[in-house]
Formats: C-alpha cells, sequence, structure tokens
C-alpha cells in the first residue's frame, strides 16, 4: 500500500522531468518541422537553361540536380553527343526565407552561391561568362 503511494507521488514528477528539459530547449535551435523532415531532399530535374537568351537545353539528355539528407548535392548531366559529367558539393536550405545556398571546392578555390527556391524549384540566375544564365530545376 505505501509503494503504491510513493509511487503516485513520484510519478507526476517523473512524467515532468522530460516536459522541463524540453522547455528548457531554446525552440530556434530545433528548427521547425520542415527543417526536421527535409522534404527538399530529391531530385531535381533541369526544365530551362538559357544562356544569353540561348536554349542549351536541347544540347542536353538530361541535367539533374540531387539533394541528399546529407547535405551533399550532385549536379550530373549528359549531352546529346554522349558527354557528361558530375559536380558536386555542399548545400543548405533557409525555408524561412525560401533561398538554398550552395557550396563548392574547386582545387584551393571554394565558391558559394545563394538562390532562390520558391514553392520547391530551385532559380539560378547567373552572370557567365559575361552573359546572363538561367535554369529552373523542379522535382
Amino acid at each position: 500500500m505505501k509503494k503504491k503511494r510513493i509511487f503516485r507521488n513520484i510519478a507526476p514528477v517523473l512524467l515532468l522531468v522530460p516536459l522541463l528539459l524540453f522547455a528548457a530547449c531554446d525552440a530556434e535551435e530545433l528548427g521547425s518541422l520542415e527543417d526536421l523532415s527535409m522534404p527538399y531532399c530529391g531530385v531535381y530535374e533541369c526544365e530551362r537553361l538559357e544562356l544569353g537568351g540561348k536554349n542549351l537545353l536541347e544540347d542536353f539528355d538530361f541535367v539533374r540536380l540531387e539533394l541528399a539528407y546529407s547535405g551533399d548535392f550532385a549536379l550530373t548531366y549528359r549531352t546529346r553527343a554522349g558527354g557528361k559529367g558530375t559536380l558536386g558539393g555542399t548545400y543548405r536550405v533557409d525555408t524561412g526565407k525560401e533561398e538554398i545556398s550552395f557550396s563548392c571546392t574547386f582545387g584551393v578555390r571554394s565558391v558559394s552561391r545563394t538562390f532562390p527556391m520558391p514553392k520547391g524549384s530551385i532559380l539560378i540566375e547567373e552572370n557567365f561568362l559575361g552573359k546572363p544564365l538561367f535554369a529552373l530545376f523542379k522535382t
């Protein structure tokens, strides 16, 4: 009988301990559900690729961008002429700002760029060799 009464008094305290520990955590540190589930991970197909107003996509069998859960990305392509290649690096998504940042290392040089990511698409607008480069990737 005494054991039951002790358990009744201790049980609510034991249940409160995890709640108090969780409440003591900074909610900003935990991130949103979207940050935790990472719904943006997966394979994106290039739907538009233009350089200086010229459509380059017709020269490729495919251009794909894969975002892995590990934070790594791989941009792979195969040309109609049979050439193929891959470019890789790391990425970070800011779901609040709807932006994605890519970082690549070429030898000793490191390059980082941030692009808009509206409605699950990735828009790349960059000046490349003095001409505007535009690419649109969608899942």
